[in-house]
């Protein structure tokens, strides 16, 4: 995975602990990651699976805050929905 590939994929993944959707993850040997649910799971994924599973995952956190079922925790963020 490119440079640039892998700092947007850290960016999903950080955004998604932030939010409280994912526990934490992090990078294993030989490229891999390591995600962890609230549920304790830990799922390990090639780099080209974590890409894949976190672009789902962020796609629908994206479209439950466009539904407005949750309201995203971003820093500074004062408006109201």
């Amino acid at each position: 995975m490119p440079a640039a590939g892998r700092e947007y994929l850290t960016a999903m993944l950080d955004v998604l602990v932030y939010e409280n959707l994912l526990v934490a993850w992090r990078r294993m040997p030989l490229g891999g990651y390591m995600i962890v649910s609230h549920e304790g799971e830990e799922i390990r994924l090639t780099a080209q699976q974590a890409d894949m599973w976190t672009r789902g995952a962020f796609a629908v956190y994206l479209a439950l805050v466009d539904q407005r079922r949750i309201r995203p925790r971003i820093p500074g963020d004062t408006a109201q929905n």
